[in-house]
């Protein structure tokens, strides 16, 4: 657990937000659906994102995987 709390609060310095948590079986944070659980397990899987820059100055929130381009202005955001 301890371990968790160092790895959010190292991104939190880089500048990195977690995204929503994707279930395997295709849902997402707090959906209730059993679907993909058959066996009691359930993988969860974080994305990290950052804001767009370029869209933050013009007041607009896009969040973009780091190393990957803005979809609405282009700008790579590392």
């Amino acid at each position: 657990m301890a371990q968790n709390l160092r790895h959010l609060q190292m991104l939190e310095q880089l500048g990195i937000q977690q995204l929503l948590e994707l279930t395997v079986g295709g849902g997402v944070e707090g959906d209730d659906s059993s679907e993909g659980a058959e066996d009691g397990v359930v993988q969860v899987m974080t994305i990290p994102g950052r804001k767009c820059p370029t869209c933050g100055a013009k007041g607009t929130t896009v969040w973009v995987i780091p190393g990957k381009a803005c979809p609405a202005c282009g700008t790579v955001v590392t």
